[in-house]
């Protein structure tokens, strides 16, 4: 078996505090969920959020509109217009917004932790997560990379969606990520499809930060398809600003418009009307769309996942109302492995993945038929 030393790991460690990338340090759990009281479905915070970061972004492109018509016509004022009008300059504008990576992290947790958050959902969970996790038993004592795993990220719920907290500063990040590699590929000549498919390569197994580099197997042991199609969204969001873009199979207009010289946001974009939903899917679930696990702790957690299958299975299908049928979430697995048809990074649908249907409903039934506890 393929072990990593310590040397390695730290090198690990210090690269991704280096890069700031905190989101790929917290790893998230979608098969320990409680059973004791329902979820809120927190869509309109994230729908307000992300209202305010490109009403803010179109704010301010306009006021440097503004300004720049006001100077005499010349070609330097003419290319400034040039630039405030362009999509970068919006991308950027709105991208500056955002905190960093470990504060989209924290902040969004430490916001559905806060007094405003029980008083808005009585009696519901509005994050969770526990130290009895699944990988706080994956990795072997002495291995290193367990100093990674120190960083939990909650389940949280938005549009009917449950996935981790961390999947939004995947989307933020290395969604930005994703365009600026895009916009530099599409510079260098490449026709868009292969600019985008070099991105999505680069970033999913063919770079240092790729899920088979320092933001996965290499770091945790952890290849997060679910990660990668964030990362694909964020990037789709940032070039929905002011293109159209497909989303869940249906094009959607541009989140911003032009208006005479001026910019302004789409109709669709407000706060509380679901728009940002067309972002998030199952793909997000690391329960419905699992993760490929390094051979040094996939055993490990498979025992973990085998061994509370049925309250696992409790969860889906009392909570969430999904059926009780292995057939259902093969279908789902080999749906979530591409994007409607889009290739986002997925480990493949040939290679073998713990889910719901070939894992832990049979560990259920086979538990059942023993007599051992739930």
């Amino acid at each position: 078996m393929r072990r990593i030393s310590s040397s390695m790991a730290v090198c690990v460690m210090v690269g991704v505090a280096g890069l700031g990338f905190s989101a790929r340090a917290h790893e998230t759990d979608q098969y320990t969920l409680p059973l004791d009281k329902p979820f809120a479905d927190v869509g309109d915070l994230l729908d307000a959020s992300h209202y305010r970061i490109v009403a803010r972004a179109v704010e301010r492109a306009n006021r440097e509109i503004e300004r720049a018509l006001r100077e005499p016509e010349s070609a330097s004022m003419r290319k400034r217009l040039a630039t405030l009008r362009s999509q970068e300059y919006l991308v950027e504008a709105v991208y500056s917004q955002m905190n960093d990576a470990m504060s989209d992290i924290s902040g969004v947790e430490s916001a559905l932790r806060g007094k405003w958050a029980k008083e808005a959902y009585p009696g519901q969970y509005t994050e969770y997560s526990t130290l009895d996790w699944i990988y706080t038993y994956s990795h072997a004592w002495l291995d290193p990379r367990r100093l990674i795993t120190v960083w939990r990220s909650s389940t949280i719920k938005a549009y009917g969606v449950y996935f981790g907290s961390d999947k939004m500063s995947h989307f933020h990040h290395m969604g930005h990520f994703y365009y600026t590699a895009w916009r530099e590929n599409l510079g260098k000549g490449m026709s868009e499809s292969d600019a985008v498919a070099n991105v999505i390569v680069r970033y999913s197994g063919g770079g240092p930060l790729g899920e088979t580099g320092l933001l996965g197997f290499a770091a945790t042991g952890v290849y997060s398809n679910a990660d990668l199609c964030s990362n694909y969204m964020g990037f789709k969001f940032f070039r929905n600003i002011t293109e159209p873009m497909v989303l869940k199979g249906e094009e959607r207009p541009p989140m911003v418009v032009r208006t005479g010289p001026f910019w302004r946001l789409n109709v669709h974009v407000r706060p509380e009307s679901g728009w940002f939903g067309a972002f998030v899917s199952d793909h997000w679930n690391e329960a419905m769309n699992p993760n490929l696990y390094d051979v040094t702790i996939r055993a490990d957690v498979k025992s973990l996942i085998e061994r509370r299958s049925e309250s696992i299975m409790k969860f889906w299908t009392q909570r969430d109302g999904r059926p009780a049928d292995a057939a259902y979430y093969e279908k789902l697995a080999g749906e979530l492995s591409t994007y409607f048809g889009e290739n986002y990074g997925h480990s493949s649908p040939d290679t073998p993945l713990m889910t719901l249907g070939n894992t832990v409903i049979p560990a259920m039934l086979a538990r059942r038929s023993s007599g051992a506890k739930p």
